[in-house]
């Protein structure tokens, strides 16, 4: 693994303009890709001249038997940041196994174009990143109740609905998976006093559709299949 996670490779050429709006130059794209593929998925992309950089810090986890074991925690679940042109960008959703979409700015562009980050403030993430032993918490876009949206991944998708509740009203379920003498040591937390064992998964929201005078009906999801709709 690279220094900060990110992964280089040879600048690819940008002669060619998309002539559907694209940019002469490399912009940093956000890609949503399989959970706990993030890494993997980067280095497949990297390898074909393209870099990446997946938002990641050293963690240390202690196995209950003693042994100590660093990992490469993922900050950002489920999304590298891959610095490509549009053309690139295009080819790479349809070539690339695991990546699902590409972050959409619809809130803010008319029309909606794909969402680009600054190289400043990629630079200012991995400082962040490199720097400090502190955890790093992310707080991803504000969603908040009553808020519009539409959903543009999944079964659900092209659904309009409305925010009930926030992955921060909600609170995240572990479990400790059954260990016996003939299985590897289950890692923990450098927390002497956390005992559980979980892969989590992306914090939840959950959504609604109101029936004029009958009720509504409600369902959990994932922020990262949803999109604001625009005020």
């Amino acid at each position: 693994m690279s220094d900060n996670h990110i992964h280089p490779s040879t600048r690819p050429a940008t002669k060619n303009v998309d002539r559907a709006g694209g940019v002469p130059t490399p912009r940093w794209h956000v890609a949503i890709v399989n959970h706990n593929a993030e890494h993997t998925i980067a280095r497949t992309i990297a390898a074909r001249g393209i870099p990446t950089y997946v938002a990641s810090q050293p963690q240390l986890r202690i196995w209950r038997d003693g042994r100590r074991h660093h990992i490469d925690h993922v900050v950002i679940p489920s999304t590298i940041f891959i610095h490509c042109t549009e053309p690139q960008r295009r080819t790479l959703l349809q070539t690339t196994p695991g990546l699902h979409r590409f972050l959409i700015d619809r809130a803010t562009a008319t029309p909606p174009r794909p969402a680009t980050i600054p190289d400043q403030q990629i630079q200012r993430l991995r400082f962040m990143l490199g720097a400090t032993d502190t955890p790093v918490e992310f707080i991803p876009r504000p969603l908040t109740p009553g808020q519009h949206i539409t959903v543009i991944r999944g079964p659900l998708r092209g659904l309009h609905a409305e925010i009930l509740t926030t992955p921060a009203d909600t609170t995240p379920t572990t479990t400790s998976p059954t260990t016996s003498s003939t299985t590897s040591p289950t890692p923990t937390t450098s927390d002497p006093s956390d005992n559980t064992i979980n892969t989590p998964y992306p914090p939840t929201a959950r959504i609604l559709i109101r029936l004029h005078q009958l009720g509504c009906a409600t369902v959990a999801i994932s922020p990262l299949d949803i999109q604001p709709l625009p005020a």
